[in-house]
């Protein structure tokens, strides 16, 4: 359903002067939500997360919860921000842990028509529209995208407790190289080459064919899962509505003349030894995911796809290659732009109020344990160990 509140709050004259009034209505059908992402403008500001083709994989799940919330300020247009609802009343950015990089959806002078106002103004409206979310976490989001600010980000926001790694391609391949130890790395993908190549024929695939997709994603999924069970981590891809998501973002983004989600991959011998999901959205390739498999771990196959891949992706005129969220030793060969985006944590209710302390919490302790090099290399140890042990 569809609700719709008007900004009733009393204000002083001179507020009543600055700031004009503003809207908030809620939609919380899932079919009335696909409907709503299927009307949007091709000329409204997105990142990569935000786009028509994936809110609409998200959206095709039948378990899918959105709480899409559209903002309209006095005299402008709607901004969404697409959320979804969790279990425990909290509401976050579709795509949860898979939306690394977010930011309002509108048209660009809507959205900075915005930026006057604030996070009690929010909490009010959301309570007079009898939100079904106790809070909202908004979560590794942009501070400015495209040149403009991200309203929802304000001075008490805090910085995410996970870095995001990028690579700027100026100069094209030669130009990365030169900055990146060319000639060592140019050295070590003849290495990976010889070792895969005893044991088979090595190709690199730019884009997995449509036909292919289902089969390189049950691959990767079977791989990350060993890859997961071995460092002790929870499968962030083990639910099936994540598996149908992906599947159906990068079938669909085939039938697009510049597909914007697409499948890389190293095969030897017809198997797949390494994949990366990517994302293409203005002059930026991300990768979403990837993964290598275990039997070819001695060859380097996910090296070679990454030099490939950016190789590949300086071919297409592409601004920055960007690894994702995450701090690890093999983004840290290429990446040289640090990125730490911005969370916000709005309460709603009484409940929220100690949701969003607790995450507060939560966050600057991950923070201060990942910043720390010697704690944090002591918790990937004892973490690796936990794994282990399940595994046998």
């Amino acid at each position: 359903m569809s609700h719709t509140v008007e900004n009733t709050m009393a204000t002083s004259d001179r507020e009543t002067r600055t700031r004009a009034a503003f809207s908030v209505r809620a939609i919380t059908d899932r079919q009335e939500a696909l409907s709503y992402v299927d009307q949007l403008s091709d000329d409204v500001v997105t990142t990569g997360y935000q786009t028509k083709i994936f809110l609409s994989a998200w959206l095709s799940n039948e378990t899918a919860k959105p709480l899409f919330l559209i903002f309209n300020k006095h005299g402008h247009g709607d901004v969404l921000l697409p959320l979804e609802l969790q279990a425990k009343k909290t509401a976050i950015y579709c795509g949860d842990s898979h939306a690394n990089g977010n930011f309002p959806v509108g048209k660009r002078d809507d959205i900075l028509a915005l930026s006057s106002i604030t996070i009690s103004e929010i909490s009010k409206e959301l309570r007079n529209l009898n939100c079904a979310a106790d809070a909202l976490f908004l979560e590794r989001q942009h501070e400015q995208w495209d040149d403009i600010k991200n309203p929802f980000v304000f001075e008490s926001s805090q910085a995410s407790p996970n870095v995001a790694l990028s690579l700027s391609l100026e100069g094209g391949f030669e130009g990365v190289q030169e900055r990146h130890h060319g000639k060592r790395k140019r050295k070590r993908q003849r290495s990976h080459m010889r070792k895969l190549e005893m044991i088979g024929t090595v190709r690199y695939v730019e884009q997995v064919p449509c036909d292919d997709i289902e089969a390189v994603l049950d691959a990767f999924y079977e791989m990350k899962t060993a890859r997961f069970k071995e460092l002790g981590l929870c499968d962030v891809f083990a639910d099936q509505s994540v598996r149908n998501m992906f599947g159906k973002m990068f079938k669909d983004s085939c039938a697009l003349d510049k597909p914007t989600h697409t499948l890389q991959a190293v095969y030897c011998d017809d198997e797949p030894a390494a994949i990366i999901g990517c994302t293409h959205h203005k002059g930026r390739q991300t990768v979403e995911f990837g993964t290598f498999a275990e039997k070819f771990a001695d060859c380097g196959p996910g090296d070679l796809l990454f030099f490939n891949s950016i190789e590949t992706a300086c071919a297409r005129g592409y601004d920055i290659y960007d690894f994702g969220v995450g701090d690890e030793f093999y983004k840290r060969r290429w990446c040289e732009i640090e990125t730490w985006h911005r969370e916000t944590h709005i309460p709603i209710s009484a409940q929220g109020k100690l949701k969003t302390t607790l995450r507060i919490l939560r966050g600057r302790i991950v923070k201060a344990v990942k910043t720390n090099t010697f704690i944090w290399a002591k918790v990937k140890t004892a973490r690796k160990h936990v794994g282990n042990l399940f595994r046998r």
